[in-house]
């Protein structure tokens, strides 16, 4: 499978390039990075590979004519090129975030009009989607719930993708805040009825951090994961893209927990 890599140049894409160059089944073909003419191994910190980064991204599909493609690029730019995945006909696995729940269903609409296979997962690690298989089947032993999301200040986007998941993995709670905000925006928001509290750290590094507060009376459970390297992200990256050519098309897969089949069981 020959794959491209938009957001080259980025924590995870680096980790992406390093993954596929080892692959025995897939191969690079093209990236999209603002680097243009630069090396893909070199921007992913190994060697050359002959393989340059495009910061032109209709031009590069192109050229390098990808059987699919991954994006993890930025929330500023994931709208212009999802435009671009789909007018010139790609198949993707989308992992960046910030798309609203009604971009979602148009974006999902479009795929399956366009009889194209996509993959939009808020997150690709292991942790964070198994603790979304364990909530379909333990949140309603429990009748109060939030979320937390923790990242490092440059985070694109607030809530995380992966907070929003979480909280429809809950499902509505009870409960309501009679707090009054002394500082606007300081009690968090809400999604699917569960509240969601955005965090945002001077970490110097790639850091991710999503805790699940789930409360009866006199019992509070909380389940936390916290990610500290953009390699987490890889395996589940791989599967999917694996997994994306052997689906009908007009597929569409919101959750890891589909490619790995952890709903049931």
């Amino acid at each position: 499978m020959r794959v491209f890599v938009a957001g080259s140049s980025g924590n995870v894409g680096r980790a992406l390039v390093r993954a596929l160059m080892a692959a025995d089944d897939m191969e690079i073909c093209g990236g999209f990075a603002l680097e243009d003419g630069v090396d893909l191994g070199l921007l992913a910190g190994v060697h050359p590979i002959g393989i340059r980064a495009s910061s032109d991204l209709p031009k590069a599909l192109e050229e390098s004519d990808p059987d699919a493609v991954v994006d993890f690029t930025s929330s500023r730019i994931v709208r212009d090129n999802i435009g671009t995945y789909l007018e010139m006909g790609f198949d993707c696995v989308l992992g960046t975030t910030g798309l609203s729940p009604k971009e979602l269903e148009q974006l999902e609409r479009e795929v399956r009009e366009r009889g194209l296979r996509w993959a939009a997962i808020p997150n690709f690690a292991l942790g964070p989607n198994l603790i979304a298989a364990v909530l379909s089947k333990i949140s309603r032993f429990y009748p109060y719930a939030c979320v937390v999301d923790r990242h490092p200040a440059g985070m694109a986007n607030a809530p995380s993708g992966t907070s929003l998941m979480l909280s429809r993995a809950i499902g509505a709670k009870e409960g309501k805040v009679a707090s009054e905000e002394v500082i606007p925006g300081v009690l968090g928001g809400e999604e699917a009825g569960v509240r969601i509290h955005s965090e945002r750290l001077p970490y110097p590094g790639p850091y991710s951090e999503h805790e699940v507060v789930l409360a009866r009376e006199d019992e509070v459970l909380r389940i936390r994961v916290t990610c500290f390297s953009s390699q987490v992200y890889v395996d589940g990256v791989l599967a999917t893209l694996r997994r994306i050519k052997e689906l009908p098309k007009g597929s569409f897969v919101r959750s890891l927990s589909e490619i790995l089949d952890l709903r049931e069981g």
